[in-house]
């Protein structure tokens, strides 16, 4: 197999991370399993490392890795699911969970229908167990539906047009393939790769419904991290790091009362710190050799309860 992709901040995300070298954590976003073999080398004996991924192209890699070293084991589930399976394999609080969000060089590659450069099926999904894929949104969905999708996830001012534009052609024909789909952006917003990256990416997040499973991923961390535990988050874009932003903020408040309440009334417990004030960004080092790694960002949160 070529090589997953090359982890983004990789010494930094663990050297935050990592507060018990003997401690249990959890890899999120498993992918090639870049992070989770930089966080092994830090763990003594007694740790322990937990990968988490929906794509099956993770699970060989997990496999191979979980043969080499026992401290490492799989599941094959999303993030969202860490509360459960954690319960399910008796953990107890964990020492820290560690997110890379979007997607790997690797799924844009070689996953179907994932990018505009190559003519394949319409298909955008990490997972290929969900029902829904980008061919049934295109071809599908009503036009405002369309035009909400290219808006929120990304950010295109011509979305309404856009989808008016993918209505009249799929009336002459159903849409399937990713070439058929970048003629019609074309057509609308123009052949820029990065016009033609954002609306893609609004579709994957709509299949994947990537940022509903990070909210509910990130509630499922904090609530499986022990005291002294850390949260450890690197994004790619700003819907993804507004999520983390607004969740580490609130989470460390301790009163979220109207601004003009005199007395707190909320009763309101911190349960974090942020440890991160501003988010860490790739060196330029890093970026020269890692073209993904430029628009990266960390934030690291604390339990403190």
């Amino acid at each position: 197999m070529a090589v997953y992709h090359e982890p983004v901040l990789l010494k930094e995300s663990i050297d935050f991370l990592v507060t018990d070298v003997n401690g249990t954590y959890v890899d999120a976003t498993f992918g090639g399993g870049g992070h989770t073999r930089e966080l092994l080398s830090r763990l003594g004996r007694d740790g322990r490392a937990i990968g988490f991924d929906v794509d099956e192209n993770s699970r060989g890699i997990a496999e191979d890795l979980s043969v080499s070293d026992k401290r490492f084991s799989f599941q094959n589930r999303n993030f969202s699911e860490i509360s459960e399976s954690l319960a399910g394999m008796k953990t107890g609080p964990v020492s820290g969970v560690l997110f890379d969000l979007g997607v790997s060089s690797f799924q844009i590659d070689h996953e179907e229908g994932f990018s505009y450069r190559r003519d394949e099926k319409l298909d955008m999904r990490l997972d290929k167990r969900l029902e829904m894929s980008a061919y049934e949104v295109v071809n599908s969905y009503k036009a405002d539906q369309l035009a909400d999708v290219f808006w929120k996830y990304g950010e295109e001012s011509r979305s309404r047009a856009l989808a008016r534009a993918i209505v009249r052609e799929r009336d002459r024909g159903r849409i399937t393939t990713t070439l058929q789909l970048g003629e019609v952006i074309g057509t609308v917003c123009g052949n820029s790769p990065k016009v033609l990256s954002r609306i893609f990416q609004a579709l994957r997040i709509e299949v994947n419904k990537e940022l509903d499973a990070l909210s509910a991923g990130l509630d499922a961390a904090i609530d499986s991290t022990g005291r002294g535990g850390r949260v450890a988050v690197i994004s790619y874009h700003s819907l993804e790091d507004r999520i983390v932003k607004e969740k580490f903020r609130y989470e460390a408040a301790t009163c979220v009362c109207p601004p003009r309440t005199i007395i707190c009334t909320c009763g309101k417990i911190a349960r974090l710190k942020q440890v991160t004030r501003k988010p860490i960004v790739p060196g330029q080092d890093e970026t020269r050799l890692n073209s993904r790694a430029r628009s990266a960002k960390l934030r690291v949160a604390e339990k403190i309860v």
